[in-house]
């Protein structure tokens, strides 16, 4: 899949030319809406001698969509453009819809998403919710965000990823010291589904999410496009095992 261009929004309404003076002939695009602007119309406008059909090809594949659940991180703060987002690399990675349910200043496992995720008839469940969530909202709400998606979906795979260890950490000790406390947690909850049984519920820790040459993120926590890339290297082998079985 080639990339072609990007529309730069100057106010409420805009205008851009994507591309032009290409050789007649059939193709097929993909176009990604903004990450945190929201989009009322949209009108794409062709040559005049030019026609807009249905995909001949199925491309995402819509059925059994990756469901990715989480933060800022998620929802793509700082990626330099739509495409450059981590679940939007996965999915044309894995040829699969992938639902980006990112909430910036949120994924504290609020029931009522757990509920709304519960819904989707997916392939497999991301849960990156660590960032934001405090120890306390993962001891109080993880097992009942969980039950209610198993309820719904007693062996799709279901993926719990470990909070970043965040630049700043370095010299932050009460930050190094809650994030190393939250990823205990995490680790805790993981290993007693396994214990009760659950062997579809896999574990990602973060030592290899970003790297340790402090290029990965804008200001110590969003990813740049280089820990958005890092993030979905790490985590699409996963996702891939979770399909292939």
């Amino acid at each position: 899949m080639d990339f072609v261009n990007s529309g730069r929004p100057e106010g409420k309404v805009n205008e851009a030319v994507i591309v032009s003076d290409m050789k007649p002939m059939e193709r097929e695009y993909m176009l990604y809406l903004p990450l945190y602007d929201g989009v009322t119309s949209l009108s794409i406008g062709i040559d005049s001698l030019a026609t807009i059909d249905l995909p001949s090809v199925d491309n995402p594949k819509r059925e059994k969509p990756v469901v990715l659940y989480g933060t800022s991180i998620m929802q793509g703060l700082s990626a330099s453009r739509p495409g450059m987002v981590h679940t939007n690399i996965l999915s044309r990675w894995l040829n699969r819809e992938c639902i980006n349910l990112g909430f910036s200043g949120h994924g504290e496992l609020n029931l009522e998403i757990a509920e709304v995720i519960a819904n989707v008839d997916a392939g497999c469940f991301v849960l990156d919710f660590v960032p934001n969530a405090t120890v306390d909202q993962m001891n109080e709400r993880f097992f009942d965000f969980y039950e209610i998606i198993r309820k719904k979906h007693p062996t799709t795979p279901i993926i719990l990823l470990e909070d970043p260890v965040f630049t700043h950490s370095l010299f932050n000790q009460p930050i190094a010291h809650e994030i190393a406390e939250k990823n205990e947690t995490i680790n805790r909850l993981y290993k007693e589904l396994k214990v009760k049984g659950d062997e579809n519920i896999y574990f990602i820790p973060s030592e290899n999410m970003i790297g340790t040459d402090n290029e990965a993120t804008v200001d110590g926590i969003h990813f740049t496009d280089l820990g958005m890339m890092r993030y979905a290297e790490l985590v699409y082998p996963i996702i891939l095992q979770c399909y292939d079985n």
